[in-house]
């Protein structure tokens, strides 16, 4: 009897037979080939490890400045130590190694370096990690160079330097495609460098020393951190970056950033997100702090060449915008010296012609401590022989170049609530301002100025080689007095105030404008008077005018009007009148623009009464008053033969007559003055009356007497 445990089955037998015998054979030859695996390392590991053996070092440096003289074209020395490793770690080390420049450049080499150290673990690049344990430049010096024609000495002349990149180089570098998944680094510095750069076409100099740099990266997915500094102009200059994540950049998505800048005359920082590189993307906020703008400007090689005590501490913040073409700093706090605002700006690259778009809001706007001081009347009249009067220096006649406003749009607008110019003080006052296709409009809307207001526009059309402009302003119910006195230091006349005028010229200088000019315009001062003299007590006698005692000489009248054109720069008034109970005050003549000078009568007329202004009832006849030269050095003169005119032979023997009550020489000197003879006294000309009426004259408008 057999049991059935027992039962012998052949065909099962043989099939383990057969899979013992496979196992074995897999086996044996899985072990022969690890054998060779390991067999192939050790010698691929041995071959790494002598290679720098086998190979003479000086053969790698040579073929190192073969390959460098192909691809740029230029020559590289290694005329120190030079030492080369494989395992565990790629690194060459170099001393005194220098880069030849262009040819033409200022200096022979384009770089040097005392030395440096590099060296790049090999075993994580096998899971596409990159590590580099050290890269060490000591001391290098870098020489950057701007030809006249504009050609950076940076543009290599080998044959690889002009291939064009290829499509896996493009995605390179805008940081795709790098094939690596993780990069860190060890001991990443600069030690004691220098950059020079000079621009030949642009005429500047940058040179930068002691520039020391220190790069710190964990990981893609760990901070990034630069930090620098160096000395420009003899300050130092210290630049701070952070980046939250590497690899964020490098796949152009969102990351933290900041930036910052410090050194004595300026100190800047930016703290916000970069959303993409490609196009750039960032917004955040923004500081700038600088002491002194004086000073920085000084320091950065453009010092002011402007009197006075601004240009103190400027300090903006605010919130930084760029989307691709298209920059934004809005929200921002100005603070300028004493001036303090807000305002919100944007520029968009991205059309044909910058587009710039702003708003300023100001406090107060005090432009005194931007001017030169203010000569004394002393000082003003100590100058040179060389030194000429205004009227003597001609028109520009350089050709207006109108070129900037065709290379920009723009639109503007300006609030503020007072502004002081000198003593003069303006109130509230808005300004609007659009350039678009070489078209400029600027627009006053609001300004009040001494109890009234103002508005005016400018158009200015430089499409054309010929410039044009228009010009339009309308002052209202302005206070002449305060106005004038601190604008002039003049408080002489008093009143309400209108003034309008609408002008239009086209040219290419300035002279060309001024010669131009056409135009028309209109002057109206109500309720007021002129001090210094009574117009009335001049008509009824010539002394009374100036010299009566105990009165202050006043002229008070109800309206002081004319109305003006202007034709290829002349001014043509012939309506001035002067309304007065006693007087009428008429006048005519021109402004010669384009010559500078005037030529002007002024006209007294009695009128109603023989007892006016001054108390006195003696007769008398008005004496015009001509004005002309130079308008900066004007003369004031009796037109003497004018007032004869209209004026019979029994009107001024009655005149004469009746200056008997005044003594004698008075009457001889008015004969005098009206015969253009002598006085009592035996001097030529009209005598004490003629002086009395041109030093008031002088002294009332600021002129020369004749």
């Amino acid at each position: 009897m057999t049991l059935a445990g027992n039962t012998h089955d052949p065909r099962r037998q043989l099939w383990h037979d057969q899979k013992n015998a496979v196992i074995y054979r897999e086996t044996k030859s899985m072990k022969k080939a690890i054998i060779a695996l390991i067999v192939i390392l050790v010698l691929l590991v041995g071959a790494v490890v002598a290679l720098p053996f086998l190979i003479p070092t000086d053969r790698i440096k040579q073929e190192l400045i073969a390959a460098t003289r192909d691809a740029t074209g230029r020559e590289l020395t290694i005329e120190g130590d030079f030492s080369l490793s494989i395992f565990p770690t790629l690194g060459v080390k170099a001393e005194t190694v220098t880069f030849s420049n262009a040819e033409g450049a200022a200096t022979p080499h384009m770089a040097t370096l005392d030395s440096l150290a590099i060296k790049l673990a090999l075993l994580p690049l096998i899971t596409g990690k990159v590590q580099i344990d050290e890269f060490v430049l000591n001391k290098p010096i870098i020489n950057l160079e701007v030809d006249e024609a504009g050609k950076g000495n940076w543009v290599f002349e080998g044959a690889d330097a002009a291939e064009k990149p290829t499509e896996s180089t493009a995605e390179t570098a805008d940081g795709s495609g790098l094939g690596i998944s993780d990069l860190n680094l060890g001991d990443v510095r600069i030690v004691d460098g220098i950059v020079n750069f000079v621009d030949a076409k642009a005429g500047t100099t940058i040179n930068l020393s002691d520039i020391d740099v220190v790069l710190t990266l964990q990981g893609l997915d760990q901070p990034f951190t630069a930090d620098g500094s160096a000395i420009w102009n003899n300050e130092t200059v210290e630049v701070d970056v952070n980046v939250a994540t590497l690899r964020a950049l490098l796949d152009n998505t969102e990351t933290g950033a900041t930036v910052s800048l410090e050194s004595t005359h300026l100190n800047a920082k930016f703290e916000g997100a970069v959303q993409s590189t490609q196009p750039l993307r960032l917004g955040g906020t923004t500081s700038v702090d600088i002491p002194s703008v004086r000073e920085l400007a000084a320091w950065t090689g453009t010092p002011l060449e402007v009197e006075g005590t601004g240009f103190g501490p400027l300090s903006i913040s605010g919130t930084l915008g760029v989307d691709d073409t298209k920059y934004s700093f809005s929200n921002a706090q100005i603070s300028f010296d004493a001036i303090k605002g807000v305002g919100d700006f944007s520029v968009d690259l991205g059309s044909k012609v910058p587009d710039i778009n702003g708003k300023l809001a100001l406090e107060a706007l005090d432009l005194n401590p931007y001017l030169p001081p203010e000569q004394s009347e002393a000082a003003g009249s100590g100058g040179t022989a060389s030194d000429k009067p205004a009227s003597a220096e001609k028109w520009d006649t350089t050709p207006i170049d109108l070129e900037v406003l065709k290379t920009v749009n723009a639109k503007f607008d300006l609030s503020v609530q007072q502004i002081l110019v000198r003593d003069i003080k303006i109130g509230a006052s808005a300004l609007a301002l659009n350039l678009r296709d070489a078209i400029l409009n600027v627009d006053l809307t609001e300004m009040n100025l001494y109890d009234g207001t103002g508005v005016a526009s400018i158009a200015v059309n430089a499409q054309q080689p010929v410039l044009q402009f228009t010009k339009s302003v309308t002052i209202e119910n302005i206070q002449l007095k305060p106005l004038l006195s601190d604008a002039a230091d003049f408080d002489k006349l008093e009143g309400k105030g209108l003034i309008q005028a609408n002008v239009a010229s086209s040219g290419k200088s300035q002279a060309e404008l001024v010669g131009a000019l056409d135009g028309e315009g209109q002057i109206l001062f109500q309720d007021g008077s002129i001090s210094g003299i009574n117009l009335a007590a001049m008509a009824r006698n010539l002394t009374s005018a100036f010299t009566e005692s105990g009165t202050l000489q006043k002229t008070d009248f109800a309206e002081l009007s004319g109305t003006f054109n202007i034709t290829n720069g002349i001014v043509q008034n012939n309506d001035l009148k002067m309304l007065n109970p006693f007087i009428r005050l008429a006048g005519a003549g021109k402004v010669d623009l384009p010559q500078k000078t005037v030529d002007y009568r002024i006209e007294p007329e009695l009128v109603a009464s023989t007892e006016g202004q001054g108390g006195s009832e003696a007769a008398g006849i008005g004496v015009p008053i001509l004005v002309t030269g130079p308008w900066d050095n004007l003369s004031y003169a009796p037109d003497l033969a004018g007032a004869l005119k209209n004026v019979g032979t029994e009107d001024v023997k009655k005149i004469i007559d009746d200056a008997k009550g005044a003594g004698g020489n008075l009457k001889d000197s008015l004969k005098d003055s009206l015969k253009g003879g002598k006085s009592e006294g035996g001097s030529e000309g009209s005598g004490d009356t003629k002086k009395n009426l041109l030093d008031a004259a002088g002294g009332l408008l600021g002129g020369k007497k004749n």
